[in-house]
């Protein structure tokens, strides 16, 4: 019996090494990820990758769950946060060939588009934890998929970085560096609190000037992931240009519209409006903003003057908005005798200054 034990023992020491140390299938925790509007940001890097760690260690227990479910919880819940932007993306993983369908080491998304329906259903191939291929390899088969793309790359490492091998992995990503041809931001996240492997985390993510190294505890809130989330992967969007708007004035004489002392619209006023109309239409969507604005010259009272001056231009606004024209575009004023063009001293001048502006802003296309 004693022999049988000590063959048993034996059996399965051997088989953690191989790898055949398991844990049940994952099912992500609850979780009500934040949510990050698109609008909002750029991409910071044009591609990332994410390593998760499902090697035999990983089936080791934390706090009452398996490091192997914790990671997995790191990797869903990014991929639930980060919105959808134009990355090329990919998940590669370690651990036995039980537990990624008969591989060691697998690239089990990308390169390619992200898409976050996509990227989920590619962590489902990752069915258990066991197996001792280290960190290095995985490294490696994500190069081999980097060939053909350039520009910023975000490498995220998810592990408990157990027995790893600092300068082993820091020799992977330099040759992952060559590969990209560009920045490389290499990101650790260590499960569990074993502080000799959060140093070993720390080393790995200073072989670039612009990683970082975090807990999972640092990460768990939804809040805490969006915020990692921002960092690693996302820039501000630059504020929109407002286009640039063009006044066209069109200036005419209250003689042409209205009769002596009306604010009644005569016929060839309405036909003069009509003609406007029709210019303004032909511009379309262009057309932002209508000033109109009425003017007198100064003979009468001051506030009689600005009351007429108010009342034509509201007549105006009500005949072209009757021709078609969008109401919610046209702001309506006056201003009496207060911005005069030429001199009341003289009847010419006076006439002059009975008038109607009609400014009609137009958007100009971006040069």
């Amino acid at each position: 019996m004693l022999t049988f034990l000590r063959t048993s023992l034996s059996v399965c020491a051997a088989g953690l090494l191989a790898g055949c140390a398991s844990t049940q299938p994952y099912t992500p925790s609850p979780y009500d990820a934040a949510e990050l509007d698109p609008s909002a940001y750029v991409p910071k890097v044009d591609a990332f990758i994410v390593i998760a760690d499902a090697s035999a260690s990983m089936a080791h227990h934390y706090q009452g769950r398996s490091r192997y479910n914790d990671a997995m919880d790191v990797v869903y819940r990014m991929n639930e946060t980060i919105p959808p932007l134009d990355y090329q993306a990919g998940l590669a993983a370690y651990s036995s060939g039980t537990c990624l369908d008969g591989a060691s080491v697998q690239m089990l998304y990308g390169m390619a588009a992200y898409n976050s329906a996509d990227f989920a259903s590619a962590q489902s191939g990752i069915s258990c934890a066991g197996g001792t291929t280290p960190l290095s390899g995985a490294i490696d088969i994500a190069t081999d998929h980097l060939d053909g793309t350039s520009g910023d790359t975000a490498v995220i490492i998810v592990s408990d970085f157990d027995r790893v091998d600092s300068g082993e992995v820091a020799s992977a990503l330099g040759r992952m560096q060559a590969t990209s041809g560009d920045r490389l931001c290499v990101h650790t996240i260590t499960i569990g609190d074993n502080s000799r492997s959060h140093q070993a985390a720390e080393e790995i993510a200073a072989t670039s000037d612009c990683g970082s190294a975090m807990k999972a505890a640092d990460v768990a809130s939804p809040d805490s992931m969006a915020n990692y989330v921002t960092d690693v992967l996302l820039a501000a969007a630059p504020p929109a240009t407002a286009a640039a708007v063009h006044y066209e004035k069109n200036t005419m004489s209250t003689a042409a519209l209205f009769d002596f002392d009306s604010d009644v619209l005569k016929e060839e006023g309405k036909v003069a409006l009509q003609e406007l109309g029709d210019a303004i239409k032909a511009k379309g969507a262009r057309v932002v903003d209508i000033d109109i604005i009425g003017h007198t010259d100064s003979t009468g009272p001051a506030d009689y003057n600005q009351g007429l001056s108010e009342r034509r231009a509201q007549a105006v606004a009500d005949y072209i908005i009757s021709e078609g024209i969008d109401a919610a575009i046209i702001d309506v004023s006056g201003e009496g005798e207060n911005n005069p063009v030429a001199s009341n001293d003289t009847p010419e001048g006076r006439a002059q200054n009975r008038r109607v502006d009609i400014n009609v802003g137009v958007e100009q296309a971006a040069n």
